[in-house]
């Protein structure tokens, strides 16, 4: 697929594109959010391995671009009870590494 970029909000850092499937029939718009997607990593990086109590502990945080990546290559929803085992092996797995704070298995 081809993309042509169409906006970009350099407030925000989101940029909007435009793509067109090899065969001319399916059309897209799509948004990357890049920086919120970099600060949320950021963000997992600085608390990693820093735990939430004995009770709770912070597995990971999937920012809103990743979830509807995983959405449309996996066709998981993370917040669908019936697409768990799904999440947990995309975080088990170690394409989805740097969205994990703490490192235990799920």
């Amino acid at each position: 697929m081809k993309k042509f970029l169409l906006d970009f909000d350099p407030l925000h850092g989101v940029r909007q594109y435009y793509g067109v499937d090899t065969d001319g029939q399916e059309y897209l718009i799509d948004e990357i959010d890049a920086p919120t997607t970099k600060a949320v990593i950021d963000h997992n990086k600085r608390i990693e391995g820093t735990g939430m109590g004995h009770e709770m502990r912070l597995a990971a945080s999937v920012p809103v671009q990743v979830q509807y990546e995983w959405l449309d290559k996996y066709g998981i929803n993370m917040w669908d009870p019936n697409h768990k085992q799904g999440v947990v092996r995309l975080l088990n797995s170690n394409e989805y590494r740097y969205l994990r704070v703490n490192h235990f298995m799920m």
